[in-house]
């Protein structure tokens, strides 16, 4: 059965260079010197930082993003709240049988809200831009008269605009986490193909540094490699338990009796 170590989870790969890396120093400790073999120490605990690193940056970025979206979700709640609450009011001023202002309340109304509600079902930058020029035409000189007049609260106006700039700031923050974990992702990549190589390279060399015959160097060799040779066994062990798994319920599937129609 065909295990390729490439495929081991990125977390598994990080603590199996950690592991060969600090087998090499303790040999290398003890001696005697072998630089071809001591050569490998620098490069296991680069790659096996590197991977550290993107690991837990990726966990962290994912976790910061959930956060940030949570609160980009509640900002952007409020946001719908004092949206629905301003257009409305205006959507009722301009639907009165009679008055003086309602002429210029549906004026105001389709200055300020051209699309009716429908900008809350927008995508949150999309609809907080919308949300910018309804109050800018609603705080506009021109429209003073008519906002006062309809008696709309324009503390309304200051709540939509702080509920605004929350969802903006959370956005930004949830966007800029997606970005962090994008590039973990990426960098990771790259440093679990440096695994691989580095790896494959440890392998071969331990490989043929021991004779037929020198059975000491060749003990040496598989516990120098331990690390990655046992998660080898282990992958090999649960994929051919699965595969029995799958085997045992196809039999019984073709021993099943039929069934009586």
């Amino acid at each position: 059965m065909s295990i390729r170590p490439a495929d081991f989870p990125r977390t598994l790969k990080a603590s199996i260079a950690r592991a060969l890396h600090d087998n090499l120093v303790a040999r290398a400790e003890a001696g005697p010197a072998e630089p071809a073999l001591d050569a490998f120490v620098p490069e296991l605990l680069a790659v096996s930082q590197r991977l550290e690193l993107h690991v837990s940056g990726k966990a962290s970025a994912i976790a910061a993003r959930a956060a940030h979206a949570a609160e980009a979700e509640i900002a952007d709640i409020e946001v719908d709240t004092w949206t629905r609450h301003i257009e409305c009011y205006l959507t009722i001023e301009s639907n009165r049988k009679t008055g003086p202002h309602v002429a210029a309340a549906r004026a105001l109304h389709g200055a300020a809200f051209p699309s009716g509600l429908g900008l809350v079902d927008a995508p949150i930058p999309e609809e907080n831009t919308q949300c910018r020029h309804a109050l800018a035409v609603l705080r506009a000189p021109e429209h003073a008269a008519t906002v006062a007049a309809i008696g709309l609260p324009v503390l309304w106006l200051d709540f939509l605009e702080a509920a605004i700039g929350m969802s903006d700031a959370a956005f930004a923050l949830a966007t800029e986490a997606r970005g962090a974990q994008s590039t973990h992702v990426g960098l990771g990549k790259d440093a679990e193909a440096e695994w691989a190589e580095v790896t494959a390279r440890l392998r071969k060399y331990v490989d043929s540094r021991a004779r037929a015959g020198e059975v000491d160097k060749q003990a040496e060799g598989r516990t120098l490699l331990a690390p990655l040779l046992d998660a080898i066994q282990k992958a090999k062990a649960v994929a051919a338990g699965r595969a029995t798994r799958r085997g045992k319920k196809g039999a019984a599937g073709e021993n099943a009796p039929p069934s009586v129609g």
